[in-house]
């Protein structure tokens, strides 16, 4: 089958687009499906670079949100010839391919009003977004900061904490302002001009970025608040007292995607894609992720 897959960590130059890659064949509880889509995310090029590591040996597959249809199943799972979407579970990529295995469990059905690429682009940025909200305890009222909104994680997580009834700021490039107030965001903020800190404080802040983003974060909540960060641990040396914080690791959910998928067919959700590459140019797709200021998601399109 086609397929990118690298034998050696580094940069984009390690990605080998080969046609002669050995299809998976599933165990147990898995499923396989035929890609027509595949999700990019700075998860993909980290695993890449080595950040991110498996124990299993070279070469590696890529990639873990996929769009596609269902060739081989398992009782009480999807129907085959199923549309599906679902996350493959980390650290094992395999989504920039013909043909993947994934837990019956990690799929469920492709919302009715996305065609497979735009579907590609939400299990695992929508996924990390839903359970981030979900451990910071976020309802109706509640005053909640989102860096970096306008991303693939920010821009389902602004949209989930309004659904829930929040009061959402959200930081972007001043380029995104109008995009931040289309996806219903109370607040949009220019990330290089605003001071935040001048402000009233927030229960709750999602930090997608890491670094100085969460350093800075931590006088941004009020006593009692909680710092959820995603891309780096909690930097205990600059931990406050009375905050609670907590690094979430996004894990695959076929329930969480179904009741993503409702909402996404109410309308309630929109997914945006920036753009969709074929297969072939996975490498630019990551070069283009890794150098940042992508709005929603980049998709590989495969089958």
């Amino acid at each position: 089958m086609r397929a990118v897959v690298f034998s050696r960590y580094g940069d984009e130059s390690v990605l080998e687009y080969t046609e002669r890659q050995p299809a998976p064949a599933p165990a147990d509880g898995e499923v396989l499906v035929e890609v027509m889509a595949a999700g990019v995310n700075p998860v993909d090029w980290k695993h890449r670079e080595g950040a991110v590591r498996s124990d299993r040996s070279f070469p590696l597959g890529m990639g873990w949100d996929v769009a596609g249809v269902v060739r081989r199943s398992v009782p009480g799972g999807p129907a085959v010839g199923e549309a599906v979407y679902g996350m493959l579970p980390l650290p094992y990529g395999g989504a920039y391919q013909e043909l993947c295995v994934l837990p019956a469990s990690a799929v469920a059905p492709k919302p009715d009003r996305l065609s497979y690429a735009e579907a590609a682009g939400v299990p695992l940025a929508a996924l990390t977004a839903w359970q981030a909200l979900e451990a910071a305890g976020v309802t109706e009222g509640l005053r909640v900061l989102v860096h970096a909104g306008a991303g693939g994680v920010g821009h389902f997580a602004v949209q989930f904490a309004r659904h829930l009834g929040a009061h959402v700021t959200a930081t972007a490039s001043a380029r995104n302002m109008e995009f931040l107030r289309g996806l219903g965001v109370d607040e949009p903020v220019d990330r290089a001009a605003a001071d935040l800190a001048a402000g009233e404080p927030f229960d709750v802040v999602l930090d997608i970025v890491g670094g100085p983003v969460q350093h800075a974060s931590w006088r941004l909540l009020r006593p009692g608040g909680t710092l959820i960060t995603l891309p780096e641990p909690v930097d205990e040396a600059h931990r406050l007292p009375g905050i609670t914080a907590r690094r979430v690791i996004v894990a695959p959910d076929g329930g969480a995607l179904r009741r993503i998928g409702a909402l996404i067919d109410s309308g309630a959700v929109h997914v945006e894609i920036q753009e969709v590459l074929p297969l072939e140019k996975a490498a630019e797709a990551q070069r283009i992720s890794r150098e940042g200021r992508v709005r929603g998601k980049l998709v590989l399109a495969v089958g």
